[in-house]
């Protein structure tokens, strides 16, 4: 039966007995051109004379791709792509009156291979091996090009009372600037993880999971091998397996440029009282030693903690809860950290006459009791996004400020302080700003890493109570108020390193939301005995559709918002984006994006800048045609940038 079905396939397949050996069931592909030319200008305010870079790009390349199958779709299932062709690329900078060059002439190669073995059995395999190449443009900086290779396998068996899956991958990334005068980086990951289960029964599972991860980085020589094992049990128990009991043994054991051994042990538990009544409580023991790469007293900790939260609702209306906590943490160095406390939760909707009516109300009071001896902890990686106008707040206080390190997120780039970013101590806190004609990004992440200090013989306490209400009405009006108040107080008055903050916030704000229209405003006064201030916010967003089926969207952000003592700032920022979109035929497709925006910064200086992108879209037939132009200029009290860039990519499909 099956080699009469088969025997229908198409022809100039391979045959063994009547049999399809290889059959192919789709094939495309394309060749193209693409060219792509990015120029940066930069003019230094504060004598550091002036940048230029230009950067060339030329690629021809051909694409094709396949699906199909081995004999049978269920024995092996296929998608095969290739990517190959001719590159050239050429890169340019200037500093003063020193001016470099490079070029390089190579070739592109790029595939994605996967299939599927035995997709209907109880056992399926799945692997793959991919290579992906993309271009980061970089801001005065060459492109960085991105060239991912990464291949494995997953194995299950499906079996209803041991389900089982082991999965190896390996991913390989090079970063390759286009310029010779900037090092090249790499970054591998080597990872494997085995997952089993066994079903006592449909409310009883234990489950075993081992995963082996290596990670190798360059040019920062990072190098280290990680183990985690994790044994759980679970358990639904009680009237109609309402309750269920988790438990849970980790061990995690890194090895290498940064060590780190842990031991966790966690007890779940759920209860469901009532229909509208339930509670769940939370045991953990922490055992972990950290080392530094900073060369500091490693970390060696131990800790316990309990909490436990009981949770009424009345119907769809009201959502009451009260959650209790404590943590004791035990350092090594003789410091000793007991943290305690309780909070009530109080969540309100009701439907009215004219529309929606929200409520909330949070307090919370919380005790931290520090005794002992200092202890210096690392932080690496800790991932911050600037958006504008706002700056970033680093997760811990008592930073060492000279200890603060910025990298790209892809660690390629080594931002500087005063260049790229700027630090302000606020309180005990560190925030950090972007510098507009640095090589930050708005809208971009990085990686912090820094040193912080514990430690001292001191009480915190803190008692913090938030409101809000808000009335949806079914036309789209949106009031809304919110109240924030916080008290903190330490003992003795006089310790260092702590600084306790005091706020009394108030928030009034009205949105509009109705078709195509979004519009809000916001009024916020915070007194803080470290940083008050007094702020108003505005946002509208339009969107419409025209005739021929053009749409356009215009956005606009305003803030302006005064910090009085100690940290007087006076900021007012003003963004507006427009976008066109316009088909002239089906095949034929225009578009226009206009971004404006305005900061005045009484600390920082004024700033202001203008992107302007054009792209156009055709399809002839078989070809298709990619325009895209971006021409930007900013300037600060630091610098006057000007950018430019040119993408044309022709495609043809065979």
């Amino acid at each position: 039966m099956m080699i009469g079905s088969l025997s229908g396939c198409l022809v100039d397949q391979k045959t063994t007995r009547g049999i399809k050996q290889l059959q192919v069931t789709h094939t495309e592909g394309y060749v193209e051109y693409v060219a792509k030319q990015r120029k940066n200008d930069q003019q230094s305010k504060v004598g550091a004379g002036k940048t230029k870079s230009k950067e060339s790009i030329f690629e021809q390349n051909i694409h094709l791709e396949m699906d199909g199958y081995v004999y049978h779709p269920n024995f092996l299932e296929f998608s095969a792509a290739g990517l190959f062709g001719l590159l050239q690329q050429d890169f340019e900078d200037t500093f003063g009156d020193r001016k470099r060059s490079t070029s390089e002439q190579g070739t592109v190669v790029e595939f994605d291979v996967s299939g599927q073995f035995l997709k209907k059995k109880s056992y399926p395999l799945s692997v793959h091996a991919r290579r992906q190449r993309t271009l980061q443009p970089r801001s005065f900086q060459s492109s960085l090009e991105v060239t991912t290779t990464n291949y494995g396998f997953l194995w299950r068996i499906v079996d209803e009372k041991m389900p089982t899956s082991i999965q190896f991958s390996h991913n390989d990334v090079r970063l390759e600037p286009l310029s010779d005068f900037e090092d090249n980086g790499r970054q591998k990951n080597t990872l494997f993880r085995f997952d089993t289960e066994y079903r006592f029964t449909d409310n009883h599972v234990l489950s075993f999971d081992y995963e082996y991860r290596k990670t190798e980085e360059e040019p920062f020589g990072l190098n280290y091998d990680t183990n985690e094992l994790s044994l759980s049990d679970k358990i639904e128990f009680g009237p109609q397996h309402r309750h269920r009991l988790e438990s849970e043994l980790n061990l995690y054991d890194q090895k290498g440029s940064f060590n780190i051994e842990r031991f966790r042990w966690r007890e779940i538990l759920r209860l469901q009282h009532t229909e509208n009544v339930r509670s769940w409580y939370q045991f953990e023991v922490i055992d972990r030693k950290q080392g530094n790469l900073a060369g500091v007293t490693p970390l060696e900790e131990q800790s316990y903690s309990i909490n436990g939260t009981f949770e009424h609702r009345l119907y769809d209306s009201l959502v009451s809860q009260f959650h209790g906590f404590g943590q004791w943490q035990e350092f090594k160095s003789g410091l000793d950290v007991k943290r305690y406390g309780a909070q009530v939760s109080l969540d309100y909707r009701k439907k009215n006459r004219w529309g929606t009516l929200f409520a909330n109300y949070q307090g919370r009071a919380q005790r931290e009791d520090r005794q002992g001896g200092e202890q210096l902890i690392e932080v690496l990686d800790e991932r911050h996004t600037f958006v504008d106008p706002m700056p970033n707040i680093l997760s811990n206080t008592r930073i060492q400020t000279s200890t603060i390190f910025v990298t790209a997120d892809d660690r390629t780039t080594t931002f500087i302080s005063g260049r790229d970013f700027t630090v302000r101590l606020i309180g005990d806190q560190i925030e950090l700003e972007r510098v507009p004609t640095g090589r930050i990004l708005d809208g971009q992440t990085v990686l912090v890493d820094y040193l912080f200090q514990v430690g001292g013989s001191f009480i915190l306490d803190t008692v913090s109570h938030q409101f809000s209400i808000r009335q949806d009405f079914s036309m789209g009006l949106e009031p809304y108020y919110r109240f924030i108040k916080q008290d903190q107080s330490v003992t003795p008055p006089s310790v260092s390193g702590v600084t306790p903050e005091d706020i009394t916030a108030h928030i009034i704000g009205l949105a509009y939301d109705h078709d195509s229209l979004r519009l809000g405003i916001e009024y916020e006064d915070r007194d803080s005995s470290i940083s008050p201030f007094t702020a108003i916010r505005a946002n509208a967003t339009l969107m419409r559709r025209f005739s021929k089926g053009a749409t356009g969207q215009l956005r606009f952000r305003w803030s302006d918002v005064r910090n009085f003592e100690p940290n007087a700032r006076d900021l007012k920022f003003f963004t507006v984006e427009g976008n066109y979109r316009l088909p002239i035929t089906p095949k034929f497709v225009i578009e226009t994006t206009v971004l404006f925006r305005k900061e005045n910064d009484s600390l920082s200086g004024d700033d202001e800048g203008l992107d302007i992108d054009f792209s156009l879209e055709w399809n002839i037939r078989q070809t298709e045609v990619r325009l895209t132009y971006e021409y930007g200029k900013f300037q600060d009290v630091f610098a006057d940038n000007k950018q430019s860039s040119l993408f044309l990519q022709i495609r043809r499909s065979l």
